[in-house]
């Protein structure tokens, strides 16, 4: 738009402007930084020191709605609107006589929605022909038209037309989903909960001594602790029992929603826990890292504040880590039982698939009283750092304890490598036992199949191979999936004897539970 004192122009001059937008010339980048101080504000430069108010093309009004309506020589005609600014606007001409310049228009009203922003007289400044359509520019006589009200008119309504103005309808929110009032209801009885427990434990831990959460084999700490595994931690771990029972409740389809909401309610308080914080963001790149797992055997009150370790001691009481635990247990039974089976004229050979920290390996060497022939262990492990922990206390076990008798082997391979078959193990088919505890939670149906047919292909006659997979039933199942994004494929015992039979038709089959029926294995042993 040329506004009224300035000069007209041709518009097939060589010297004239396309008409632009402020909109596209004025906004800073976003990488720009705030002026620090008024005086290190930037001026104009050029023609641009001469200061002319900002014009707007229709375009940059959004969805407002724009009526401009012209009386020039006792006609009324309505127009488009092109461009406009405080002092005057410009509009598409459609009669066929062209205003002169400097004619005077008896009156302009310019309406945007319902709001009239300037009525009043005008006076033709330009007329510009741009293709076959003729645009009229005009100046403002009684008052300025603020401007600046109808930006903020365009603003508001592009902010409830689009997605952030749905979200104020509860029905739209990401936490919405209708009915499953048990489950709402847990979740916020157990946030008070935990905030109840934050202020009270913050409060004890203001009148303790700093020593007493450092101190090993301290009475006052060991007190502190049953005191915690009783009273608040035991609480949680009940309400934790209570909210995913009620999200059985829920069709998978709403479990988003659901998400939503827990974390909205609890995800501050939960991360709090070190282990609960490192489930959450995997440092490693894959859930149940060889350190999280020895988060489970040991360590359990831990945390920077005295809230942060209950919650701490709470989460890794559990089921599902309960059940880590009691599997650990399951297969140190079965590992005591083949190494009674070694004898002078041949060793016994173990293999462990995803071995992560080898727990039971460590706890089985170093309770073991004799053994009465040599003992050859395998441990298989994508995790380079988890075999650098295992190498790191099997071997000085190992050397202290077992020198000549036990052989460990570690072996850094991929699971993708194994399914190709089962040369990548020394002595293949020649091994007593061989099992994987936490792997094959994560397998779909048929990769399930080939790994455990891979596997069974390295049992020796009379061994047995166990296979540990998660039933759907696990309590823990709501936070794992809700706050940690921890999913895995859960099944039923006929579904895992149905795929041990597809992956080992000749096997004997037999289904072994850990104390708590979480975690159970099917074991497959070759006659």
């Amino acid at each position: 738009m040329t506004e009224a004192a300035q000069p007209h122009v041709d518009p097939t001059s060589p010297d004239s402007e396309s008409p632009r937008s402020h909109e596209h010339s004025r906004r800073p980048r976003a990488s720009d930084p705030p002026p620090a101080e008024y005086v290190d504000l930037d001026g104009g430069s050029g023609r641009d020191v001469f200061y002319r108010p900002d014009r707007y093309l229709r375009a940059d009004l959004g969805l407002v709605r724009v009526n401009v309506e012209v009386s020039l020589d006792g006609e009324r005609r309505s127009c488009e609107l092109f461009d406009v600014s405080q002092n005057g606007i410009a509009f598409e001409w459609s009669g066929e006589q062209v205003p002169a310049l400097g004619a005077e228009v008896e009156r302009l009203t310019v309406q945007f929605d319902d709001h009239e922003a300037y009525a009043g007289l005008a006076k033709v400044s330009s007329v510009r022909h741009v293709g076959a359509i003729t645009l009229v520019g005009v100046s403002l006589l009684d008052t300025l038209m603020n401007i600046e009200d109808v930006l903020h008119l365009r603003d508001v309504k592009a902010w409830v037309a689009g997605s952030k103005g749905e979200k104020l309808r509860a029905r739209e929110a990401a936490w919405f989903v209708p009915g499953l009032h048990a489950f709402k209801a847990a979740v916020s009885e157990l946030r008070l909960f935990l905030e109840d427990g934050q202020a009270q434990l913050a409060e004890l831990e203001a009148s303790l001594p700093s020593h007493i959460l450092q101190a090993q084999g301290s009475p006052a700490k060991d007190a502190l602790v049953q005191r915690m595994r009783e009273g608040f931690s035991a609480e949680l771990v009940s309400f934790s029992n209570q909210v995913d029972a009620a999200t059985r409740e829920a069709s998978r389809s709403e479990w988003d929603a659901l998400r939503e909401f827990s974390q909205r309610q609890l995800h501050p308080l939960l991360m709090q826990s070190p282990w609960m914080h490192r489930a959450r963001h995997k440092p490693l790149g894959y859930p149940g890292d060889f350190e999280l797992m020895n988060g489970l055997y040991g360590n359990h009150f831990s945390g920077a504040t005295l809230f942060a370790r209950a919650v701490n001691l709470a989460f890794v009481s559990t089921p599902a880590a309960e059940a880590v635990r009691t599997r650990k247990d399951l297969m140190k039974r079965e590992l005591g039982k083949a190494l009674d089976l070694a004898a002078p004229e041949r060793p016994v050979r173990i293999l462990s698939i995803a071995a992560g920290p080898a727990q039971e390996v460590y706890e089985v060497l170093r309770e073991r009283e004799e053994l009465e022939g040599h003992v050859e262990i395998v441990l298989f492990e994508q995790d380079r750092r988890a075999l650098s922990f295992a190498y790191a206390r099997l071997s000085r076990l190992v050397k202290d304890r077992w020198a000549g008798r036990v052989k460990v082997t570690l072996l850094h391979d991929s699971i993708k490598r194994l399914l190709l078959g089962s040369t990548v193990f020394p002595a293949s088919g020649e091994y007593d036992m061989v099992y994987a505890c936490g792997l094959c939670d994560y397998l779909q149906r048929s990769t399930w199949v080939k790994l455990c047919r891979t596997l069974y292909g390295t049992v020796a006659p009379q061994g047995t191979l166990y296979v540990g997979n998660m039933v759907p039933r696990n309590p823990s199942r709501w936070f794992m999936e809700l706050h940690l994004d921890w999913t895995l494929v859960y099944r039923e015992h006929e579904e895992l004897l149905e795929l041990a039979r597809a992956a080992a038709p000749g096997a004997r089959l037999l289904l072994c539970e850990e104390a708590t029926g979480v975690n159970p294995f099917v074991a497959l042993t070759r006659d």
